[in-house]
């Protein structure tokens, strides 16, 4: 961001935490859990199947050396590319597999499919491996005890039972407003519900005060459950209420009912826990059409008050979760209505989908040109090259795809394309306006909708 420090205060002292996000010297347990108890209490088959359809994306966290299990198999070409343009062959990383039907989590899913043996002799064949989960919910922790394996960032002794607790608060749209109004971050006027009928009383007397309020699952991700309501529907609300409610009735009562806001911009700040403190990774601002996060542009285009509070809140939650004992990632996002006032609307105490792109982009241009980057990441469709290999041959064709030692380029980063047909892409570039042109170029490439 423009004309502030986002290198990593604590927010206490002042004292910068060095960054360890591209660096370790330890192999790990990448622990791909997509499918969580953090993300949706009860996982739905479109959902999971979602999450579960990205989860190979994960090996652009591994280093030679590392286990790397997903609820999906990876296909050959995208690991054959990854490992080319991390520097390593494919047989450097473990790669394995648990399948379910999707609706269970990873930890269930291991089991089920019999890898815990295979797991445990895979850990005491690496010393010093770490267990890096992509969200720490109990599940995945028991599976790490289990192995004894200690959660990357914390002691032996394992995770506090405090920051477990905090972890599942904050990751619930109604503890993270709790949460928020106590550390004086501004979140949208609104109400809490237990059932179905306080559901109604709100969302009927938020549409008659404010004009439009957003209906929320007390526990949801990725827009999951999100319902946008107008002025307009209250003479059928109670119909178009019951609607709504049977579309997520396989989830237990508990809503948020906010009003609604327009926003000019869609913004998150992604931050790192470590044991001396919270550390700013860098602040973005996202593309959310129809309400559900799809990309970002990183950093954004100018700095503002509202930026400089959505940082001030990031370290404040930050400070929150360290006491509580959680080491890990997090962010908070938000919006930025056109007077330039911030309203946070959400907390991921996990790995998000531009956790890893952070990671990456420092990894792939080291930490200073990383500093002088813009990149950008999207996931689209796509109107020619239904093969991934195909479509990575179109790229380097044109003349678009990344390489070691370049300061700009394309980064396919999924195969998705079996399941959903988008492309999802990242593009490194040293200007906002380079970046945006390549940008294009793929997209022209691709022919991407």
């Amino acid at each position: 961001m423009k004309g502030m420090d986002t290198t990593g205060t604590t927010g206490n002292t002042g004292t910068a935490v060095p960054s360890t996000a591209s660096r370790r010297d330890y192999p790990l347990l990448v622990f791909g859990n997509f499918v969580n108890e953090l993300m949706v209490t009860v996982p739905v088959h479109r959902h999971a199947d979602a999450l579960v359809a990205v989860s190979p994306r994960k090996i652009w966290l591994t280093r030679p050396g590392d286990v790397l299990v997903t609820p999906r198999a990876m296909s050959g070409p995208l690991c054959d590319y990854a490992c080319e343009l991390l520097g390593f062959a494919p047989s450097d990383v473990t790669l394995l597999d648990a399948p379910s039907e999707g609706l269970a989590t990873l930890t269930s899913a291991v089991r089920a499919n019999g890898l815990v043996d295979r797991l445990r002799e895979e850990a005491r064949s690496r010393p010093g491996i770490r267990f890096q989960a992509f969200a720490q919910d109990r599940p995945a922790l028991d599976l790490a005890a289990e192995l004894g394996v200690p959660v990357e960032g914390y002691e032996e002794s394992g995770v506090p039972d405090d920051a477990v607790g905090a972890v599942y608060a904050v990751n619930t749209k109604s503890g993270f407003r709790r949460i928020a109004t106590e550390l004086g971050i501004r979140v949208a006027e609104g109400h809490t519900c237990a059932g179905p009928q306080d559901l109604a009383a709100a969302l009927r007397k938020v549409l008659d005060t404010k004009g439009a309020a957003v209906v929320k699952p007390v526990r949801g991700s990725n827009g999951y459950g999100v319902r946008f309501w107008e002025a307009a529907d209250l003479p059928r609300l109670d119909a178009d209420l019951a609607v709504y409610l049977d579309s997520v009735a396989e989830q237990p009562p508990g809503w948020v009912v906010e009003e609604r806001l327009d926003f000019a911009r869609v913004v998150t700040v992604e931050m790192e826990v470590y044991a001396a403190g919270p550390q700013v990774l860098h602040v973005g601002e996202m593309r959310t059409p129809n309400g559900s996060f799809s990309g970002q542009v990183t950093p954004l285009v100018a700095s503002s008050g509202a930026t400089d509070e959505l940082v001030r809140g990031g370290l404040a939650l930050g400070r929150r979760l360290h006491a509580a004992g959680y080491r890990g990632p997090f962010d908070i996002d938000g919006g930025i209505t056109a007077d330039d006032t911030l309203y946070a609307t959400e907390s991921n105490v996990r790995k998000t989908g531009c956790t890893y792109l952070d990671l990456l982009v420092r990894r792939l241009l080291g930490e200073e040109r990383a500093a002088a980057s813009v990149w950008i990441a999207d996931s689209r469709p796509g109107g020619v090259e239904a093969d991934f290999a195909a479509g990575l041959a179109r790229v380097r064709a044109a003349g678009l795809d990344f390489t070691p030692g370049a300061d700009e380029g394309v980064v396919l980063t999924a195969d998705t394309l079996a399941f959903d047909g988008k492309w999802r892409y990242l593009v490194l570039g040293p200007t906002r306006e380079r970046t945006e042109d390549l940008e294009a170029l793929l997209a022209d490439t691709l022919k991407l909708a």
